[in-house]
């Protein structure tokens, strides 16, 4: 069990390069529930992964009418911190394919 989990994300424009900018960030308490969830920037994210705070991916599962957790989430330091999954070969539960939360005009 995680100790958050992400259901969306928001991304931003940098030059010709999308990255995530926020994300849907739900906290997990010690019986898996999930809170309504919040908005928190990538460095928010970030400093909870360096404090070893485990983080998923979650995707809405139609066929038990519920959420069931994705991807691991880490960051990584290229020439800055970016947020990314752990290669599973699932495709739709990366990142990147998550929910773009603009969409929903939060």
């Amino acid at each position: 069990m995680s100790d958050y989990d992400i259901s969306g994300i928001w991304v931003s424009k940098e030059k010709d390069s999308e990255f995530i900018s926020h994300v849907m960030l739900h906290k997990v308490d010690s019986t898996g529930l999930r809170d309504n969830g919040k908005k928190a920037s990538k460095d928010e994210v970030i400093e909870l992964i360096k404090n070893n705070t485990d983080i998923m991916t979650i995707v809405w599962d139609y066929s038990v009418a519920g959420w069931i957790s994705g991807a691991k989430v880490t960051e990584e330091h290229l020439n800055k911190e970016y947020l990314r999954t752990v290669p599973d070969h699932t495709v739709t539960n990366n990142l990147h394919n998550l929910p773009r939360m603009t969409f929903f005009g939060i």
